[in-house]
């Protein structure tokens, strides 16, 4: 199973990380790769996938304490 660095998908070098800079991240992110700046690429709507599942974990303490646990025993 694959583990993905929800940290890294927001821009985050490590999991130190207040809720307001996930949000902050998460807006600039979704801006970046919104299907609809970035109509017909694949690869960006992917990318909005992945950012709006990091946002989803991260923001949600409890979802953020068990990926941390998840992550660092993996």
């Amino acid at each position: 199973m694959v583990i993905k660095d929800y940290y890294k998908i927001l821009g985050f070098e490590n999991s130190r990380v207040s809720l307001d800079e996930v949000k902050n991240a998460y807006r600039e992110q979704a801006k970046k790769y919104h299907p609809d700046v970035n109509v017909n690429n694949k690869a960006a709507e992917e990318r909005f996938k992945d950012i709006n599942e990091a946002y989803r974990i991260l923001s949600d303490p409890v979802q953020k304490r068990k990926y941390d646990k998840s992550w660092y025993n993996y």
